[in-house]
């Protein structure tokens, strides 16, 4: 067996680490809403959709960035104030349905290599465990896509932001996802995600090693690099062969 060193676990981000992120619930969202508006006598634009959509993206990044949990709902009625008017509360209603159904219908695939890292991960003892910020998706939902590409057997358990009440980087999440772990000290936890500003600067801030993904999406943004990057999951796998 593989020395695992001093480390009794390793947590996931989700988004771009263990899922791959797709434009497809984009381009279905644009279509539902498309016919919804055009049913109920409103003209529309490609451009006012763009608008719209990039609105609702807009809100929902302000509020994450801030530290303040959005709904489903505040997010549509950001998009809806760039669409015409007469969009009544039941349209609402039918749009928020659909922007939901885009989503959660759209087809989801692991990146490169997920399940036998965590294969392997498990096989050496060790403790898995998923830190995500949740957008629009419930997180009822992402537990479902583990479960349908059959790694979800290999979480021990699960940090969703919609059921902590708090994103990335905010201490707490980080905090109460190693106690559900049975991990008592953060420095014998690893934590994996691709971007700067949450996943390595929240799980640093409290002493977690932290391994930045690129393998999904390179983040573009300024912050503090990880103390490991790497571009297949199971390079992580050297950290413990190295110990």
């Amino acid at each position: 067996m593989t020395d695992t060193g001093n480390y009794q676990a390793v947590t996931y981000d989700y988004w771009n680490t263990l899922i791959a992120e797709t434009t497809n619930s984009l381009d279905r969202r644009r279509v539902l809403w498309t016919e919804i508006l055009f049913e109920n006598d409103i003209e529309v634009t490609q451009q006012q959709l763009d608008s719209a959509f990039t609105e609702g993206w807009n809100y929902f990044d302000t509020n994450w960035r801030n530290n303040i949990q959005s709904s489903l709902d505040k997010v549509v009625n950001a998009a809806i104030t760039k669409l015409p008017e007469g969009i009544t509360s039941n349209i609402r209603a039918q749009l928020t349905q659909a922007y939901l159904d885009a989503s959660e219908s759209t087809p989801r695939s692991l990146l490169p290599d997920v399940q036998q890292t965590l294969e392997q991960l498990k096989e050496i003892g060790l403790r898995i465990g998923v830190i995500c910020d949740v957008g629009t998706i419930p997180s009822s939902r992402l537990r479902s896509w583990l479960n349908d590409l059959n790694v979800y057997e290999y979480f021990d358990y699960f940090g969703f932001s919609d059921e902590i009440g708090v994103y990335k980087p905010d201490p707490k999440i980080f905090k109460e996802t190693l106690a559900g772990l049975g991990i008592d000290g953060p420095s014998q936890c690893i934590h994996v995600g691709d971007l700067k500003r949450t996943d390595v600067a929240g799980a640093r801030a409290i002493n977690m090693t932290t391994v930045r993904y690129t393998g999904g999406r390179d983040d573009p943004e300024d912050g503090d690099e990880a103390d490991y990057v790497i571009d297949n999951h199971l390079e992580i796998i050297n950290l413990f062969a190295a110990g």
